[in-house]
This record gives structure tokens, sequence and C-alpha cells, in this order.
């Protein structure tokens, strides 16, 4: 017995626009992650 599944195509959605979908966003003064709580952004160094 053949346990195999059927091919379904991905489909694509319309959410808008993305210039609607990231309105109002901003990059923030602040960081998080890897980061000590409130590291301001300015206090990165990139090498």
């Amino acid at each position: 017995m053949s346990l195999k599944k059927t091919y379904a195509a991905p489909r694509l959605s319309v959410h808008g626009k993305l210039e609607d979908l990231t309105h109002g966003q901003t990059s923030g003064s602040k960081l998080d992650a890897d980061f000590p709580d409130g590291t301001p952004f300015g206090d990165l160094t990139f090498s």
C-alpha cells in the first residue's frame, strides 16, 4: 500500500500594498536581543 501525499501548489495571499503594511514603522532608539536592556542605538560599534 502506497502512502504518497498529493501535491498542493503554494498560493500567494495578498494582504495589501507594502507601503500600507509598513506605514509608521521606525528603527527605534533602543536595541534588544544580544544587548543589555536600554542600550541606545548610537552606542553600537561595527567592525
